[in-house]
């Protein structure tokens, strides 16, 4: 566990009236906010996709996201997690049961949600911010940098930590795997500090990258997750910022490795050891992070692959974190299946260009495709650009294709010319364009 803290006591009576008046002026905010930024809670949430969650029913219309109202750049105008009817609410129950007060099921390759519990509610992301952490991390510096362990990393005690070496010069792939695995604070600051300079800088980095991932309900106050105000997520961010950390390669490897051998250069070797069970209890299971503070409860980015398909679950305070990830991905597996929609240079709509007299065929550059269940069908829609005309490029945008499967939008992507399409007429065309008005012009004057 990455750090645990006494809850604070609240106090058994007020003896003033003026305390009294203002609690009951503290009530009244807190409620009125909370009731005006979530709304009621979401119910569970099925097949849709990134940030357009659809309802479970026979008449699915979009569900909406949750936004909290934003006071500043860094803190939240409320905290859930201190609010009692949402920190223990009842657990969901269909299609699969969780404990979490949050939690999410998404394709690994579109982002695709398949299930969503409170998927947008603000929540600490406890040690889950080291995704993050070794995203940038891993993406700024060649891993073969070596980082030079401070004072101030080698001396931090606080929460879960390896023991860094004052002044080893350690490489950067090393102390990923120091991060990842056993999840050291430490450690986090270690990279901060020798990736960017200091910690602030490499926040902001984390806070710059999260933006341009379109994690756009998050905020990160630290490199390692330790409860901050202004250190919040939600369960749909994490997917967000999880797709692309797995997409380095470095890190998915690292994350689905059960145990590893840390040996800074001049000291002893140690065997550092992956908290993360589920790559034990799991078939397929290949990552990612877990993580745990009081204000946050016990976290979980849990993935996994069958036959090629990766699917990423979440749990924000669960109180069954192993078995909740279990039935989501579970759920997944045994409900949906990838299914190509459309394959690269497949001609979906041939279009005649009236001013020019010319026909572009559209096509999608490359391959589409969605998670479905089994047995629906998927349905195309073609929309066209209305001023489209000569010439056009091979690749030039002229439409969009959308795909929609049992009354759910399921994929949209671009229609692009296939090839280029002029104005001027080869001479063939032009030949054939003569024959014709000759023909017209002969045959016009034998009528007369």
């Amino acid at each position: 566990m990455e750090r645990r803290r006494s809850r604070p006591r609240h106090p058994r009576s007020v003896t003033t009236a003026r305390r009294l008046a203002a609690l009951a002026m503290t009530a009244a905010l807190v409620i009125g906010v909370t009731a005006g930024s979530t709304g009621p809670l979401e119910p569970p949430l099925t097949a849709g996709l990134p940030g357009r969650v659809v309802t479970t029913g026979p008449a699915s219309t979009p569900a909406p996201a949750v936004l909290p109202l934003i006071l500043s750049v860094s803190q939240p105008a409320y905290r859930p997690w201190d609010v009692p009817s949402i920190r223990y609410q009842v657990a969901s129950t269909a299609p699969v049961r969780v404990t979490a007060t949050a939690a999410i099921l998404v394709d690994g390759r579109s982002g695709q949600v398949l299930y969503g519990h409170n998927p947008h509610l603000i929540w600490p992301p406890a040690s889950t911010t080291k995704i993050m952490t070794a995203l940038v991390a891993a993406e700024s510096t060649p891993l073969s940098t070596l980082i030079t362990i401070s004072p101030q990393a080698a001396h931090f005690r606080d929460g879960s930590v390896v023991g860094l070496p004052e002044g080893a010069r350690i490489p950067l792939h090393d102390l990923l795997y120091a991060l990842l695995l056993p999840s050291g604070n430490d450690v986090a600051l270690a990279i901060a500090e020798g990736t960017a300079g200091t910690v602030n800088a490499f926040v902001a980095r984390m806070n710059a990258e999260a933006r341009r991932l379109g994690a756009t309900q998050t905020h990160f106050g630290s490199p390692h997750g330790l409860y901050t105000p202004d250190n919040y997520t939600t369960a749909y961010d994490l997917t967000v910022i999880t797709r692309a950390a797995l997409r380095n390669p470095t890190i998915a490897e690292i994350v689905r490795t059960k145990k590893w051998t840390f040996q800074p250069a001049g000291y002893a070797p140690r065997v550092l050891y992956n908290h993360n069970r589920l790559l034990a209890r799991y078939p397929g299971a290949d990552g990612v992070k877990t993580g745990y503070v009081d204000e946050s409860g016990l976290t979980l980015v849990a993935s996994a692959t069958h036959g090629g398909w990766r699917l990423i679950a979440v749990v924000l305070h669960t109180r069954d974190m192993w078995g909740d990830a279990t039935r989501l991905l579970s759920y997944g597996f045994a409900h949906f299946h990838p299914t190509t929609l459309a394959r690269a240079g497949e001609s979906l709509a041939v279009v005649e260009l009236p001013a020019s007299k010319r026909a572009v065929v559209g096509i999608v550059a490359s391959d589409v495709t969605a998670v479905t269940t089994p047995g629906e069908n998927v349905v195309r829609r073609v929309s066209l650009a209305t001023d489209l005309n000569t010439p056009l490029r091979r690749g030039d945008r002229i439409g969009e294709v959308v795909f929609s499967a049992g009354g759910r939008l399921v994929g949209v992507s671009p229609l692009v010319a296939a090839e280029d399409v002029t104005t001027e007429r080869t001479g063939i065309e032009q030949f054939v364009d003569w024959i014709g008005h000759a023909v017209g012009s002969i045959l016009g004057a034998a009528i007369l």
